[in-house]
């Protein structure tokens, strides 16, 4: 299944919402001088029941409720905050990179006013999100942490009431200084994180440990596991124009397809050379492979074909494993570079950030050799290198 992503700008979104105003905190809370934005950009979390007895987004209800939580208001381990609802509620299933690029938009727009930011958002993609802000937030010194739920704040008994107020706990935490994701109990790093249930306990990080996780009777942060503190002023990279198209790849793939794709090009433009030549429709192709048990089979003949053609249009080709948690072992990825030294192998990074990566790269208008040279390196704590080395982009 294809899976392609454009966007404008993030200082100039293609939508044209509402401008962002502030709903101030009408009861103070919390003890000390720092402050909160909470994005309310969609999702179950602040939905109600309609007359049909169907889930839908409620404008001004989560805002309501969470002014009125005596938690977020006589905690002292909870900053004051302000609410930004956005005026169309989105839904996470249908979010893509001009929605990632508005809400980054939005936290670098108010950067300067606040400590730290809480994103309330839908959970289908909300790993996309976070993957996204955490790529696109360079010299991010604070915390931007993502949250939902399963069930809504509505209900009797829901998730969306912990997952908020833990979640503002943490976004008052200045040793925090990272994208994150709070779900259920745990605290995921946001490019780490993938869901993998549709129950309270939906998201996980199978190969990097959680940032921190609720104990018995409190939260504990694992700060030898954070980011460490950025050096730099904060600010907005790429506009996530990366052309991105992800498949799996097992013995039963319809490699024609692709291939025929790879070789599609994208519609004419004034951006075209003076020789005419067009763009390819596809900047990267994510593979997602079962295993590399031969550098002779047919997944092994597949891949030759498909580097093949992509190489002949300068289409990265990267790779990782589709089982969420481990990676290939080193005899595979010795016969997967037998295969083709062309492909980028990804090691332990997830799906999700694998491929918000390549658009964020992309989108920096980086040559493909580039793209191809820094998808392996750790640019935001998304990957355990094979090679050491690290890059600030």
């Amino acid at each position: 299944m294809s899976s392609t992503a454009t966007a404008e700008s993030a200082g100039s979104p293609p939508k044209a919402p509402a401008p962002a105003v502030a709903l101030p905190s009408t009861i103070p809370c919390g003890g000390d001088s720092r402050r909160i934005l909470v994005l309310y950009v969609g999702g179950t979390i602040g939905m109600m029941k309609n007359a049909e007895g169907a889930l839908e987004c409620v404008a001004g209800y989560l805002t309501q409720q969470m002014h009125e939580m005596r938690e977020l208001r006589e905690s002292a381990e909870i900053a004051p905050f302000d609410i930004i609802e956005y005026a169309e509620l989105l839904d996470s299933s249908d979010m893509n990179a001009a929605d990632y690029c508005r809400i980054a938009a939005d936290v670098a727009g108010h950067y300067d006013e606040y400590d730290g930011f809480l994103v309330a958002h839908g959970t289908d993609t909300m790993h996309y999100t976070a993957s996204a802000l955490s790529f696109m937030l360079h010299n991010l010194d604070k915390p931007v942490i993502v949250t939902g739920a399963m069930v809504p704040l509505a209900e009797p008994y829901n998730d969306a009431r912990r997952n908020v107020i833990i979640s503002m706990m943490i976004a008052s935490d200045p040793k925090v200084c990272e994208v994150c994701v709070f779900f259920n109990d745990s605290l995921f790093r946001g490019n780490r994180c993938s869901k993998v249930y549709h129950t309270y306990g939906a998201f996980t990080s199978a190969n990097y440990p959680p940032l921190g996780t609720m104990e018995a009777t409190h939260f504990v942060l694992k700060e030898e596991y954070l980011l460490p503190q950025p050096n730099g002023s904060m600010k907005v990279m790429s506009d996530l124009r990366g052309r991105v198209g992800c498949y799996p790849l097992d013995p039963d793939a319809d490699v024609d397809t692709i291939v025929a794709l790879l070789e599609h090009k994208r519609p004419p433009t004034t951006a075209d050379g003076e020789d005419g030549a067009q763009a390819p429709l596809l900047d990267a192709i994510l593979l997602t492979l079962n295993g590399v048990g031969s550098a002779t089979g047919t997944v092994a003949a597949q891949l030759r074909r498909i580097v093949k053609t992509a190489q002949k249009h300068s289409i990265v080709v990267c790779a990782v494993t589709r089982e969420i948690s481990g990676t290939l072992n080193a005899l595979e990825v010795q016969r997967l570079r037998a295969i083709s030294p062309y492909i980028v192998y990804l090691n332990d990074m997830c799906i999700s950030a694998a491929e918000v990566k390549l658009m964020y790269l992309f989108g920096k208008n980086l040559p493909p050799s580039q793209v191809a040279a820094l998808m392996p390196m750790n640019l935001r704590g998304e990957i355990t290198p094979l090679l050491v080395g690290a890059a600030k982009l």
